[in-house]
């Protein structure tokens, strides 16, 4: 059976601490640099030299999201060039296609006397920073002198650990160290403090600590030149400000001047690199043929996709849909962007192929007979439900989440299929917008593998008042029940808002600024500007050609007649300076202008739309969309 010839790589399923697994050989080979993580790289290595420079960096991003297996792979890039690890570290740099940044970091250590970096590692802890920094020093310090006579300053750290020491005392150790790193042919010092919101958090509740101020006195010391300088990492799941609410104001002054000491650095992936490390942890040992097969399935799949700008240029004709079976393609866009809405990242998504419980990837991985099964979305809203708490900070996507159960109680006692596609048409709603992938109807055909049966059950929701299709963006959208008909009121107002002047409306709605002529003006000392005027059918008689005010008319053509009517008024004018614009988009401008306006006087004039906020909600959204659509006309 095809269940047994698939399986999933378990390191990438295990959450990395920095301090337990910097040692570790199965988590340096598990890693993959993504296109953040080679852009640290690339700017750790402008540092090389010994001049002043930013070498203090925030990586931040949400808990699950690879910052620390990033640390653990750093580590080993910066270690002893002799070193296994090392070597292995660098090895996968090239085999991700950075030749010329691995030899740039192995040439860098080879000058400095090839010991590499002494590597003061630690993970935050409810407790003060000195003390775990003095701690992480000598750990760091031991293991880089570990087969060699160790200077006095590794009997210092030892010492130091039972002192209380202030943050001038820390740094002059520090100091001290980094001297005897540069003597022993050592690189420099690499200090990643993992985790550092609970140090954060720590001095928040505790009066009287001031352990920021050592990550500033540490961020301006790595700034100096040093013949082994210091490279220091902070990582976060929020910047220092989240950490900083509740205090007093000076307060968060002084942790707003720390921030600005360090180079903030979002480490969240695109969508197409979480894809790729996914990718990265299935193995099967599928037949050529098999693969072929499948190959045709998810092409068919994918080209469907494409068609509706669905899927990214990059995504287009990959084989990570098959290397990802049997995740179905839509399963496998929607996992990364619901794990950044609710969950924690890639810690989240790689659990959930780790995991045996129910609706789990290994549990579901037992009823796949054939390569005709797929793990549909439905099956990955189950897990969600089932194992994952949805205690999302995001409150939209949290009320997104209750309207889909709610509707899925309301349901009750539906056949399964119905219930399916509900949860397939909530779980594109509770992502978000995401561009043209969406509930349309093209994608929600993909949902279920019986075509007949999902039209059925298509048509028993939109009865049921479980679901709505909503033309004005063409998706299917979870509705929680209204007696107001927007679509009516709209189709309504349209008819009863006749057929105005289209300059008239834009000008009142959006008046334009006369334009400088900038060069002219500041060239001949006087100040020339043209007036901008929407002009139609409508009102181009009203037009003033005779003034001397030089004018860019942008004419509205509805019609073809338009066209010529434009063509006359520009023969008729002789103004030399007056310049002639065509707007060929002028149907669609009105179409969207006139819906507007029916939802702002519905907004404003339906009484019975301030007692159903469901339909309140349905008219934003509407309003939200059509003002992009003019924005972009």
């Amino acid at each position: 059976m095809i269940n047994t010839l698939i399986r999933v790589d378990t390191h990438y399923t295990r959450s990395i601490n920095l301090e337990r697994d910097a040692d570790s050989t199965d988590v340096l080979k598990a890693y993959i640099p993504t296109t953040r993580a080679i852009q640290v790289l690339e700017r750790i290595a402008k540092t090389f030299h010994t001049q002043s420079e930013l070498r203090a960096w925030s990586l931040t991003a949400p808990y699950g999201s690879g910052k620390s297996s990033f640390a653990v792979f750093l580590s080993h890039l910066l270690e002893a060039n002799d070193l296994a690890t090392h070597q292995l570290a660098s090895e996968i740099l090239i085999e991700n296609g950075q030749l010329a940044l691995a030899n740039n970091i192995s040439k860098h250590l080879i000058e400095k006397g090839n010991k590499g970096y002494c590597k003061i590692l630690l993970t935050g802890s409810p407790e003060p920073l000195n003390a775990r920094f003095v701690l992480a020093m000598y750990n760091g310090a031991e293991a880089f002198w570990k087969n060699t006579r160790s200077p006095s300053i590794v009997k210092k750290l030892s010492d130091a650990r039972q002192e209380i020491l202030n943050v001038s005392e820390v740094l002059n150790l520090l100091k001290e160290l980094q001297q005897a790193v540069a003597k022993a042919g050592g690189a420099g010092c690499l200090c990643v403090i993992d985790e550092m919101g609970k140090f954060l958090e720590y001095e928040a509740r505790h009066q009287g600590v001031n352990d920021v101020f050592l990550l500033q006195e540490l961020a301006e010391w790595a700034h100096k030149g040093h013949q082994a300088n210091l490279l220091l990492f902070v990582l976060m799941h929020q910047d220092f400000e989240q950490y900083a609410k509740g205090l007093a104001k000076t307060q968060k002054d002084e942790w707003q001047k720390v921030q600005g000491r360090f180079e903030s650095i979002p480490f969240l992936e695109s969508t197409e690199q979480t894809l790729k490390l996914l990718a990265a942890a299935f193995k099967n040992d599928l037949s050529e043929t098999e693969e072929q097969q499948l190959n045709s399935k998810t092409t068919e799949i994918t080209t469907i996709l494409a068609a509706q700008n669905s899927l990214s240029d990059t995504l287009i004709g990959s084989d990570l849909f098959v290397q990802c079976y049997p995740l179905h393609p839509l399963s496998l866009l929607i996992l990364p962007v619901l794990c950044q809405k609710v969950a924690q990242n890639e810690r989240t998504l790689f659990s959930y192929l780790g995991s045996s419980e129910a609706f789990g990837f290994k549990e579901r991985l037992q009823g796949i007979k054939t390569l005709e099964d797929w793990i549909l979305p439905w099956e990955i809203f189950e897990y969600f439900i089932h194992n994952q708490p949805t205690a999302t900070t995001d409150h939209l996507t949290h009320r997104r989440w209750k309207e889909v159960v709610s509707a899925l109680e309301r349901l009750g006692d539906a056949p399964a299929v119905e219930h399916q596609l509900l949860k397939s048409i909530g779980l594109f709603n509770i992502i978000g917008n995401q561009g043209s992938f969406k509930a349309s109807p093209e994608l929600v055909n993909l949902c279920l593998s019986d075509r007949e049966t999902l039209n059925m059950a298509l048509e028993s929701l939109l009865e049921k008042s479980l679901i709505k299709y909503q033309k004005f963006n063409g998706e299917y959208r979870v509705w929680q029940g209204s007696d107001f008909d927007l679509e009516l009121e709209i189709k309504t107002l349209k008819q009863q808002l006749g057929r105005d002047s289209l300059a008239d409306i834009l000008s009142q709605r959006n008046p334009l600024l006369p334009l400088v002529a900038c060069k002219y003006s500041i060239q001949q000392g006087t100040l020339r500007y043209f007036l901008p005027l929407y002009v139609d059918r409508y009102n181009y008689k009203q037009i003033d050609l005779s003034s001397q005010t030089a004018k860019i008319i942008i004419f509205l053509a509805e019609h073809e007649d338009d066209i010529q009517l434009f063509t006359q008024l520009q023969k008729k004018d002789g103004k030399p300076l007056n310049l002639y614009l065509l707007a060929k988009n002028a149907p669609q401008l009105r179409e969207v202008i006139t819906e507007i306006q029916a939802l702002e006087r519905i907004e404003n004039e339906n009484q019975a739309l301030n007692a159903d906020p469901v339909a309140q909600r349905e008219l934003k959204d509407y309003l939200s969309h059509v003002q992009q659509q003019e924005e972009q006309l």
